[in-house]
């Protein structure tokens, strides 16, 4: 809530909400439609039964799969969102004042960025589609025995899904949106290299002396 005032405090109103409108759509349908294909595409493999018998190894091993694909190919997408969304943080002169989802994907591509953070934004997918699938199907399937068909078995089920799925995903978009929106130190090097760098630098500097050794600077904003 206190970023949401401080964001309409600083003035734009309703508009400012919506920055990157284009960009949210354009990720979103993208996302969806290869994540939910990439599931079912490894699921079907991996359980050709029609019957369905489930399984958590299996869910999970067709969430992750489904979730990197999603990753590796919404990343130029999420990439330009993400930049686009946090702009305004920055001072005048180090703003990138994209003008749109085509522009901003012109403009990384020159920069050769479009696939930065890829590896970390497939791990944040995998960890949700994985880690949420087992939950809500189990407590979906196992609260029917005891309410019924309940309207209350979906929700409980969503809600339980979507605390794990968000746990289980954080540390990974902490590591994204740092890879996504990093910019060159004075002496011309990016501060990380890759994700894994840029995980283990989070952790020894940040995890530390900030949150005294605890992996609390991944869940930041969570």
């Amino acid at each position: 809530m206190s970023v949401f005032n401080e964001i309409h405090a600083s003035g734009g109103g309703i508009q400012k909400m919506f920055t990157c409108w284009d960009g949210f759509v354009v990720k979103t349908m993208a996302y969806t439609t290869a994540r939910v294909w990439g599931f079912l595409y490894f699921y079907d493999w991996l359980n050709p039964d029609p019957r369905r018998t489930a399984r958590p190894d299996w869910y999970i091993m067709a969430g992750m799969a489904g979730g990197m694909l999603a990753g590796l190919i919404i990343n130029p997408t999420d990439l330009v969102f993400t930049r686009m969304q946090v702009d305004e943080l920055y001072p005048e002169q180090c703003r990138r004042n994209y003008k749109g989802i085509m522009d901003g994907l012109m403009k990384a591509s020159e920069e050769g960025a479009l696939m930065r953070g890829a590896v970390a934004n497939g791990l944040r997918l995998g960890a949700i589609c994985s880690s949420m699938t087992n939950v809500h199907d189990w407590c979906k399937e196992n609260s029917y025995f005891f309410l019924g068909p309940s309207w209350i078995n979906r929700l409980w089920a969503t809600a339980a899904a979507a605390a794990v799925g968000t746990a289980a995903s954080m540390p990974f978009d902490a590591v994204r949106v740092r890879m996504q929106t990093m910019r060159p130190l004075p002496n011309g090097e990016m501060p990380y290299k890759n994700s894994l760098d840029c995980f283990l630098k989070m952790w020894q500097y940040e995890g530390r002396m900030k949150y005294h050794g605890n992996f609390g600077c991944f869940f930041s904003g969570g």
